[in-house]
């Protein structure tokens, strides 16, 4: 998977990190699932830009964790976070599908 031109290396990485499961609700992702590189500390409270500060999550587990961890201002201001404007991270290839909870490369 890690070598698959179309598949970032740090996708990878987390993907195999994390067993493909997403660290919020714990689900594995399945084809289709729009996956979103989260900061467990978010940059706004001092997280650092680094691999053992990142997280692949749900997009709408990324939407959750980020209502509730403190990256938004009360007052509806952004700070340092993306996620009220959230980006997919990468669209898996279309060759890659979910077989008995892992990515499967398909010809």
């Amino acid at each position: 998977m890690g070598k698959h031109p179309q598949m970032p290396k740090r996708t990878a990485s987390l993907l195999k990190k994390q067993q493909g499961k997403c660290t919020h609700c714990g689900l594995f992702f399945k084809d289709g699932d729009v996956i979103e590189l989260d900061h467990i500390i978010p940059k706004s409270k001092g997280g650092k830009d680094e691999y053992k500060n990142w997280q692949l999550l749900h997009r709408h587990c990324h939407d959750e964790k980020t209502r509730t961890d403190g990256s938004l201002e009360r007052s509806g201001n952004k700070t340092g976070c993306n996620s009220a404007m959230p980006k997919q991270l990468s669209d898996i290839p279309s060759n890659y599908r979910w077989i008995e909870d892992m990515f499967v490369v398909t010809y």
